[in-house]
């Protein structure tokens, strides 16, 4: 039977000079031929084979025995969790043990990551600090990090995006990602639908900050997101081409990543609160879910404060009184610290680079004003109401509610209220606290979640 193939390289090859990876290969019964993709990008050496206990099961396995047939020297070091971990983590300390086995003799030439998110984070971080080129074999279609320029990674308990290269080549079996934990589907399909909100953000920072945004890169988004048309019903069903179109639009959504240097075009004040959840479950022990499917309901949740926000009178906005209840920066850091513990320290520095003087909150909010209708025009070019959000994840079978990822009801408004000060990224979360109406707007939307 001939592979079914997904080919994006029409949309992608435009950018290929700018970014790192010059190979996505999105093929079945594309395993039994690893080594021969692999060797086509790779230098010819000694390989290590990154997987942990389950990727290894899924797909290093088979990655290593092409490697074995076709006579590749190559090594396999496995991602274990450490005592009282349930999975590997992609924190500092992982990232620097992989990085001294680059670095040491036999010397490799170069990675072949077998995994997703954390693997990839990990493999991605470790490679750029050894300067040395990597490949990723994907296993399940869960995020759109596969072909990034940045990592996630967990830094001083603080979830944050690090630059660094991207592989040289992407590639995953379609037989694979169609069969892979269905979670993780749902995640990757709740990571891309947080494109309307994460690009209002984008054109929002730009905007009213002065931040750069690139119109070809949102081009490239465009074009990677038209491949999800119909593909929510199919999903359920491990449909191998719905899934192969997921699994292209993430790397076009990466590479977009790549592409404006930034994590902006895909990633909003949506991610700030699954980061936000990640943190306090990393730190506290506290419940949390696949990085997608937290994303998928905090669209809904960003999406109805710009809702909120485009309902707003401009002449209601008082910016002097709002000036007046501001807190100075010393105050807002003590209360930054009572809500963020133990993590406040590596909080703090993100915080501090975005809260506003006075003056800077005068000139945002009057700016605000003064272009109001141009301004609404602008976002509202991407947004999609929270309600038809919702109903396409609900086509495919993805949560839709802080209780359905185990968020309880008073650790949802945290993540919405606090979480605007783990980035230094302005988004709807830093402007409805500006507008002072943040806690007023989370209360009424955590209140009317479930009737969207």
């Amino acid at each position: 039977m001939t592979p079914h193939k997904i080919d994006i390289h029409h949309i992608i090859d435009p950018f290929i000079e700018r970014v790192d990876t010059r190979r996505v290969v999105l093929e079945t019964q594309l395993l039994p031929r690893a080594a021969e993709t692999l060797r086509q990008s790779l230098p010819a050496g000694l390989w290590i084979v990154l997987s942990d206990a389950n990727t290894h099961q899924v797909a290093g396995r088979a990655v290593e025995e092409s490697l074995e047939r076709d006579g590749l020297p190559f090594e396999r070091v496995t991602l274990s969790p450490k005592p009282g971990e349930h999975d590997p983590i992609a924190d500092d300390d992982r990232i620097e043990e992989l990085r001294l086995r680059l670095v040491e003799d036999p010397r490799p030439v170069a990675l072949v990551a077998v995994g997703a998110g954390t693997i990839n984070d990990v493999a991605k971080m470790a490679c750029h600090k050894a300067n040395i080129p990597y490949a990723v074999v994907a296993t399940a279609p869960s995020m759109n990090g596969y072909t990034s320029a940045i990592a996630a990674i967990l830094s001083q308990g603080v979830k944050t995006t690090v630059p660094c290269r991207a592989p040289i080549l992407c590639m995953a079996d379609l037989d694979v990602m169609a069969q892979s934990p269905y979670r993780m589907i749902a995640s990757g399909f709740g990571d891309l639908l947080s494109k309307p909100v994460s690009n209002a953000d984008w054109r929002l920072s730009h905007r009213l900050l002065d931040t750069v945004h690139s119109a070809d890169t949102m081009a490239l988004v465009e074009q990677g997101f038209a491949f999800l048309e119909g593909v929510a019903p199919r999903l359920p069903l491990r449909d191998v081409d719905a899934v192969g179109r997921l699994t292209a639009t993430l790397c076009i959504s990466g590479m977009a990543m790549a592409v404006a240097g930034s994590s902006a075009p895909a990633s909003g004040g949506e991610h700030l609160i699954s980061h936000y959840i990640d943190m306090t479950h990393f730190a506290f022990g506290d419940p949390h879910d696949f990085h997608g499917c937290q994303v998928g309901v905090a669209t809904i949740t960003t999406a109805a404060l710009y809702e909120k926000l485009t309902a707003l009178d401009p002449d209601t906005i008082d910016i002097e009184t709002l000036i007046e209840e501001h807190l100075p920066l010393d105050q807002y850091e003590a209360l930054t610290r009572s809500r963020f513990g133990p993590l406040s320290e590596a909080v703090i520095e993100h915080m501090r680079a975005l809260y506003p003087t006075p003056d800077t909150l005068r000139q945002r909010l009057g700016l605000l004003k003064k272009e109001w209708a141009s301004i609404i025009e602008d976002v509202n070019g991407s947004l999609k109401p929270a309600r038809a959000i919702r109903d396409d994840l609900l086509a495919a079978h993805c949560p839709v509610t802080f209780e359905e990822i185990n968020v309880a009801p008073e650790r949802a408004r945290a993540a919405i209220v606090c979480s605007k000060d783990i980035r230094a990224r302005y988004s709807i979360l830093h402007l409805a606290f500006d507008l002072g109406l943040i806690d007023t707007w989370a209360d009424e939307i955590l209140n009317d979640l479930h009737g969207i």
